[in-house]
């Protein structure tokens, strides 16, 4: 692939804006940071801002940004299949657009776009960008790095889904090699309080299993019991995964309206982005979202959710 027109917009612009997707998972936040450190390691005469409106849990980090900085900007997008997924749609007002994704495409968009649904994450591809002999005069910060790093091994729950290929674990190996502590990042993403392990431990207790499909609903009670919010909740969607008779996994959580919102997971085989794609939803064939649904909707999405382990 070819990156000298992304370096060339580096260089041209001395104001860049990096947007990321709503309701951000630490892909997402660790692409757009890692993205937002690498420039301003290597040209610190640029005006860099990490936009967005919903801060992360991991790495709460966001610029105030008006909106004539936004509109005189290169803005890059990261790990946002659509324009309704950016957490802040001023985005689309810049002066000129990138878009850096690893979900199918659905929605074109940007003035220059590297896509590739076959990346198991959004910071796989950015590794492999920033290591690419265009970047070869640059270099990737034990910090960039960090971030980087972060999106990765979460997305891939530790290495271990579906899309995890060669290529990741490449983007790892760059990735480790800039002295990143290893330790304290899987500490950071993966361990828990006492609160949420009682919260899995009930979520056990909750799931509804038929004919190889395992489901999971939350009234926003029963989250808000364990000092947790509903996006952590689905996140929690990884403890389902490693039931040999699950082939296809759910959880869905009340939001603030009183509809629900739901993560999808599947094994080889079986593909949740079409049914979810329905569902004022999307992703990929194997881990995808909907949201906003009703309880009629939940009874569907059921229905064809079995219906895509039977035929």
């Amino acid at each position: 692939m070819d990156y000298k027109p992304l370096l060339n917009l580096i260089k041209e612009y001395d104001t860049i804006t990096l947007f990321r997707h709503s309701r951000p998972d630490c892909d997402a936040v660790g692409s757009q940071l890692g993205m937002a450190t690498f420039i301003k390691d290597n040209f610190p005469g640029k005006r860099v801002y990490v936009c967005g409106s919903e801060k992360s849990n991991v790495y709460p980090v966001l610029d105030n940004v008006s909106d004539i900085i936004i509109k005189e900007s290169l803005a890059i997008i990261l790990d946002t299949a659509n324009r309704d997924r950016i957490d802040d749609r001023r985005c689309l007002m810049a002066n000129k657009i990138v878009k850096i994704d690893h979900h199918p495409v659905v929605d074109i968009y940007g003035d220059l776009r590297f896509e590739n649904d076959k990346a198991a994450a959004c910071a796989e591809i950015v590794a492999l960008m920033l290591n690419d002999e265009t970047f070869s005069d640059y270099v990737i910060s034990k910090q960039c790095a960090t971030y980087l790093y972060s999106g990765l091994v979460s997305d891939t729950l530790k290495f271990s889904t579906t899309s995890t290929s060669s290529e990741t674990l490449k983007a790892a190996s760059i990735l480790s090699s800039k002295n990143i502590d290893i330790y304290e990042i899987n500490n950071v993403l993966f361990s828990r309080s006492y609160d949420r392990y009682r919260f899995i431990t009930y979520m056990r207790t909750k799931i509804e299993y038929e004919n190889g499909l395992a489901v999971v609903i939350f009234k926003s009670d029963e989250y808000e019991k364990y000092n947790i919010d509903a996006s952590t909740a689905r996140n929690y969607i990884s403890e389902l995964g490693s039931v040999t008779e699950f082939k296809i996994w759910a959880i869905f959580t009340q939001n603030e309206e009183g509809a629900f919102d739901g993560s999808l997971r599947s094994q080889k085989g079986y593909v949740v982005n079409k049914i979810a794609g329905k569902y004022h939803g999307g992703g990929h064939e194997n881990a995808a979202g909907v949201k906003n649904l009703s309880e009629d909707d939940l009874k569907q999405i059921r229905n064809e959710l079995l219906k895509e382990i039977c035929d």
